[in-house]
This record gives structure tokens, C-alpha cells and sequence, in this order.
């Protein structure tokens, strides 16, 4: 499941909880092009609350997605609450983003400031 917040300027913040299906990124991907086409780029911060990962179709439309916009994504702040989460994102950052920053869920507010920066 997922809700996403109203954008500032080329911010957009995603809430995820459970685990994010196909359905999901129908949803999740016009907003995040639309941000991009509006913008040019996009920020994004990323709240997981008792998340529990992609389904196989749902992982694939990510990974698609990151692929074919990766230079119009500046940065993203991932909040979570599980050791495999910060593990997966901090090998996400290694492998494919730098701007790819994982905070602990009482870390909100410097993933506020540092997105915003």
C-alpha cells in the first residue's frame, strides 16, 4: 500500500507500508514522470512503515523506472524501521545511486533537511 503526499516543487514524498504491488507503481510512476516533466528533475523521500517489500512485478517496475530516469532523480531519503531495509538501500547507494541515503525512522527530521538541501 502507498500514499503520496501533494509535491513541493520537485519533492515528492511516498509513505509505503505492507508490500508494494504492480498496482502500486500504476499509480506511483505517472506521479513520479509527471514530477519530472514538470520539474525536471525529482527529490524524493521515501517513509516505509512496517514494509515488507515488492512483489516480483512491483520490483521490476522500480528497477525499470530507476533505469530509465536515474539522471533526472537528484536524490532520495529512504526512512525505515528494519535492519534488511537499511542493509538493501545501502547496497542500492553502493551499486547505483550515491544520492541514495538511508535514515533510521526516528532520523525524519535530518532526512527532511537533508532532502531538502
Amino acid at each position: 500500500m502507498h500514499k503520496i503526499f501533494p509535491e513541493e516543487g520537485n519533492l515528492v514524498r511516498v509513505e509505503v507500508s505492507g508490500k508494494l504491488t504492480q498496482t502500486d507503481y500504476e499509480a506511483l510512476i505517472p506521479c513520479w514522470e509527471q514530477t519530472i516533466t514538470r520539474h525536471g528533475t525529482m527529490r524524493m523521500l521515501l517513509v516505509m512503515e512496517k514494509f515488507e517489500g515488492w512483489e516480483p512485478g512491483a520490483a521490476w517496475d522500480d528497477f525499470h523506472f530507476s533505469f530509465r530516469h536515474a539522471d533526472k532523480v537528484e536524490k532520495i531519503a529512504v526512512i525505515g524501521e528494519k535492519a534488511w531495509q537499511k542493509w538493501l538501500m545501502k547496497l542500492g547507494a553502493f551499486f547505483l545511486r550515491e544520492d541514495l541515503k538511508y535514515f533510521d525512522s526516528a532520523e525524519l527530521p535530518q532526512a527532511e533537511r537533508w532532502i531538502s538541501a
